[in-house]
């Protein structure tokens, strides 16, 4: 059984680009490129299409600044399949305090693959601005394009254009080579991102004969610009913040605690003192039945003896005084006798 082996990860680079916005990765930053070539595919073993390189690149300095560079020939060295041809004219990016921008400049490009012309433009540009505040913008250009020698017209953010031509593949029988074009004109809240012509490729043929396969082969990037809008300067703003923080929290802990403070002692103070002071004399006489009696009764010592003493006395007073009115009595009766 034949089979069909595909190298190439082309796709994966643009998946990013076409779908998630510019790859810049922090604020201020911009990035250009004027063509990127990834394309690769192999059929029965055997590297049918090899083309990677990039022509043409600048980073916005870390510091700020501008890179650039101009005037490339647009060359793939160690090619396998494909031709390329044409100028770079400019890359470039710049960050600045206010603004990151970056653009890229393509003319005269041609694109062979397979000995078939595939693409081909008079001038190709890219363009994006990222300011501090106001509107971000993207912009594409593309003068004079074709696509397999017919004239096309890309609208940025569409599917694009796409057409097919055969071509002569050792191993696949009925081959033919498809290509997409599309352009990107995209801006967020805080990034921008251009891209001229994004050209995506694939394969289609038969082995021996038999089933008929699709072959992704890669992508071709023409003029490509991405930024992202610098960040406010935060000093002045961050300045005041602390002051308003510190005389927040002193003065709310302040008056917490004297507030706590009145509360506890005059409570506890008053309720322990007398409720205490009653109950220990009360506890005191255990011994008597009806303790709730004592203060009605005459207290002398600290013993009932006292008690029994008193009642005596009296007692013995009642009979002497008994007796003394007995002795008057009989006294007046012998008298009256």
């Amino acid at each position: 059984m034949a089979t069909v082996a595909v190298a190439g990860a082309g796709m994966a680079g643009l998946v990013a680009l076409t779908t998630g916005g510019p790859a810049v990765a922090a604020p201020g930053d911009a990035s250009a490129r004027g063509v990127v070539v990834d394309l690769s595919a192999s059929v029965l073993g055997v590297p049918v299409i090899t083309a990677n390189a990039t022509i043409g690149s600048a980073t916005a300095p870390p510091g700020g600044g501008t890179d650039t560079t101009t005037g490339l020939a647009v060359t793939i060295p160690g090619a396998v399949g494909v031709t390329a041809s044409g100028t770079v004219l400019e890359v470039s990016a710049t960050r600045g305090p206010t603004a990151s921008s970056a653009n890229a400049d393509i003319a005269e490009l041609a694109l062979g693959i397979l000995g078939v012309p595939v693409v081909a433009a008079d001038l190709i540009t890219a363009e994006v601005n990222c300011p501090q505040s106001g509107a971000l913008t993207a912009d594409t250009n593309v003068v004079g394009l074709t696509l397999f020698g017919a004239p096309a017209v890309l609208v940025p953010n569409t599917p694009g254009v796409t057409a097919s031509a055969a071509v002569v593949v050792p191993g696949l029988t009925e081959a033919s080579l498809t290509v997409t074009l599309t352009a990107v004109e995209e801006t967020t809240a805080d990034t921008a991102a251009a891209v001229a012509v994004l050209a995506t490729v694939q394969l289609t043929g038969s082995v021996d004969g038999g089933q008929v396969v699709d072959i992704p082969v890669g992508t071709v990037i023409l003029a490509e610009a991405n930024c992202e809008r610098p960040l406010a300067p935060t000093s002045p703003t961050a300045t005041p913040t602390q002051p308003t923080a510190s005389p927040t929290v002193t003065p709310t802990a302040s008056p917490t605690q004297p507030t706590a403070s009145p509360t506890v002692t005059p409570t506890a103070s008053p309720t322990v003192t007398p409720t205490a002071s009653p109950t220990q004399p009360t506890q005191s006489p255990t011994a008597s039945p009806y303790p709730t009696h004592h203060p009605h009764l005459p207290v002398t010592g600290d013993s009932g003896t006292g008690l029994w003493w008193t009642l005596g006395l009296g007692t013995g007073m009642v009979t002497l005084g008994a007796g003394a009115v007995l002795a008057v009595r009989r006294s007046r009766r012998m008298t009256g006798a």
